[in-house]
């Protein structure tokens, strides 16, 4: 049985293009001399820096710690020397960063908890240990992990949702995890369980392009009866939090309502690896599995890469470009950030680089809405993207909320739908922001 969007209008067929990756193991990415760490991978409040210039550092040593209750600590992946803190460009803009000097010798901090005792650890051990190493959601939405496994007082969790649909039509990083470390993503949901008392079920959401991964988590859970993996539609954004809780466990999340409202959790499957791997090994989060694509690509990848490694080593890693790009997203084309420039980290929530030639990336000069509605037929959130798109254009950002911005989940099917070219991504993205600043002040 295949699960999918239930009565809800919504979701595109972006012409898929897994298959020059999804059948390659991962392997590991070289790593460049001058390695750059954003103080902001993730949602929330920036990570302070608490290293100067000329500080040497271990590979898995604090180098920023969290800037408040909903923030990360950022590790240095590399042993080194400290040789700048600076504004650097990142995914999503420019960012303030740390910029260590790779020794190449790996000298590795003290784990942050004492390896092989993941199994005694208390509710209180596993949440202090998940933030103690910084972890955030893996699936790109950078949210601190720590924060979404501790639902408000009150709400009772009976249901988690692990995320493997990955609907970006290129990216293949979380299905080679699945594929290669299924043992390790049931370890880190068996943890996760002493979190949650009132729990019933489980359910490991994958899209039906993806038999393998479909395979080797069944048989990874199967000796538990409450964990249940379903393939799911291959139809995009079949990934997204709140289609993932109604087509699982037929629940409707409230808009600009959170998913503990209904009783559920969602964690991206390689976010549940880490906060395995943070209890049983005592790592912290310094490393990530990214798919490298596209037509321009030369040899694309499934690498495993140390967090701060700027892109254009991943490239070379891929035997560079064999034709002009003509974009780079840092993660998939619907939903990842254009970047200008190759020099950009890889950070926590970079699942994939992407790279389009020009004809895909369909450039070219944008038009007047020609008012054909497709945008609003293939919004899975029912919202009207062109009209907010407009308030925004306009400056006005009341009318932009009113037409409910805020429950965008970005998924970019509206940009990728419109015939006008007209940026409604970008544009509602934009309105979001500025809704946020108008509440703050």
């Amino acid at each position: 049985m295949h699960f999918s969007f239930m009565g809800k209008q919504g979701g595109s067929h972006p012409e898929e293009n897994k298959s020059r990756t999804s059948k390659l193991p991962i392997v590991d990415a070289s790593v460049p001399k001058i390695m750059v760490f954003p103080v902001a991978m993730h949602i929330g409040a920036p990570a302070k820096p608490v290293v100067e210039i000329g500080d040497q550092v271990k590979a898995g040593q604090i180098i920023a710690e969290e800037g408040g209750f909903v923030s990360a600590h950022v590790y240095s992946s590399v042993s080194g020397e400290v040789i700048g803190l600076e504004k650097r460009p990142t995914v999503g803009g420019e960012a303030d960063s740390i910029i260590i000097k790779n020794d190449y010798q790996y000298t590795k901090a003290d784990p942050i908890v004492e390896p092989g005792h993941s199994h005694e650890m208390s509710k209180d051990d596993i949440l202090s240990t998940v933030r103690k190493a910084g972890i955030v959601g893996m699936g790109g939405a950078t949210f601190p992990t720590a924060v979404k496994l501790s639902p408000p007082p009150g709400m009772t969790i009976d249901t988690l949702i692990i995320n493997g649909a990955e609907c970006e039509p290129y990216s293949t990083s979380d299905h080679r995890v699945m594929v290669e470390h299924a043992d390790e993503i049931i370890d880190g949901i068996n943890l996760s369980r002493k979190l949650f008392p009132q729990l019933k079920k489980i359910y490991i959401g994958i899209e039906d392009n993806k038999p393998d991964a479909i395979k080797k988590m069944k048989e990874a859970a199967a000796e538990f009866d409450d964990i249940s993996v379903r393939p799911l539609k291959s139809m995009y954004p079949q990934g997204s939090e709140k289609n993932l809780i109604q087509n699982l466990a037929g629940r409707e999340v409230p808009p600009g309502g959170l998913p503990a409202e209904v009783r559920c959790v969602v964690a991206n499957t390689s976010t549940i690896r880490s906060v395995y791997r943070a209890c049983e090994y005592g790592e912290p989060l310094i490393e990530r599995i990214v798919s490298v694509s596209g037509t321009p690509v030369k040899e694309p990848k499934n690498l495993r890469v140390k967090i701060g490694t700027p892109m254009d080593s991943l490239i070379d890693d891929c035997g560079g470009f064999a034709e002009v790009p003509g974009k780079v997203f840092g993660g998939g084309p619907m939903m990842g950030k254009t970047v200008s420039d190759l020099g950009v980290p890889i950070i926590k929530g970079t699942t994939a680089v992407t790279v389009l030639t020009p004809e895909e990336a369909h450039i070219g000069e944008e038009q007047d809405c020609i008012m054909c509605a497709e945008c609003i037929h293939v919004c899975p959130v029912s919202l009207q993207p062109i009209l907010i798109s407009e308030a925004f254009e306009r400056g006005n950002i009341e009318k932009a909320k009113e037409l409910g911005a805020m429950d965008c989940i970005e998924c970019g099917n509206c940009s990728f739908i419109c015939p006008s070219k007209i940026p409604l991504l970008e544009n509602i993205r934009s309105a979001k922001a500025a809704i946020k600043q108008k509440e703050e002040k």
